[in-house]
């Protein structure tokens, strides 16, 4: 009876051995990287700049690569709402709210999406955006490039409280249809930073 009991308990333990033999050859092949291996390389999306980058001064910032694809999604199905204001001069008498309203502002965003935004969604992409008077009379501003501008408009994609994208352009004159354009350029650079 010995005999037999211990033929059984070298036998689960040959077994017990083969096992863990396999996992280990499996686990240092395909798990266990080889530090002789050179590491793969993230392949950074190439963004090709717009024409309308180039017309005016702009600049733009990916907070969350991740995010912005899965937001452009949610852009796509009307799952966004705007989110305006303005940032008016302190030095000189401020004439932007006088001249362009909020509401055509977002008709602005929303023809450059080319969808209107859903009501009563739980689930949104903010699309905060603030059209900035160019104060020519601050004393700050030294630079004569900072005077030949009237304002800019920053744009922010945001999802929850986070800033996913932001984009920040300039427009020469109080011309309704080029601070349309530069709308038109944020949702633009927006898209084409999509994966």
């Amino acid at each position: 009876m010995r005999k037999q009991s211990q033929i059984v308990n070298n036998f689960f333990t040959l077994a017990s051995i083969i096992i863990i033999g396999v996992t280990l050859t499996l686990y240092v092949k395909y798990i266990v990287k080889d530090p002789n291996e050179p590491a793969k390389k993230i392949v950074k999306k190439q963004i090709t700049k717009l024409e309308c980058e180039e017309d005016n001064f702009t600049t733009y910032k990916v907070f969350n690569q991740k995010l912005l694809d899965s937001s452009q999604k949610a852009l796509e199905k009307g799952f966004y709402k705007l989110q305006g204001g303005y940032i008016k001069s302190e030095y000189s008498k401020s004439i932007i709210e006088d001249y362009i309203s909020l509401k055509e502002l977002d008709s602005f965003y929303e023809k450059s999406i080319g969808k209107s935004p859903k009501k009563d969604i739980n689930k949104f992409l903010t699309i905060k955006y603030e059209l900035i008077e160019n104060d020519k009379k601050n004393p700050n501003k030294k630079a004569k490039e900072c005077k030949l501008y009237s304002g800019s408009v920053m744009t922010s994609f945001r999802a929850n409280s986070s800033e996913i994208f932001r984009f920040y352009t300039d427009f020469r004159l109080y011309d309704k249809e080029e601070i349309a354009s530069r709308i038109d350029c944020a949702i633009k650079v927006y898209k084409n930073h999509g994966r």
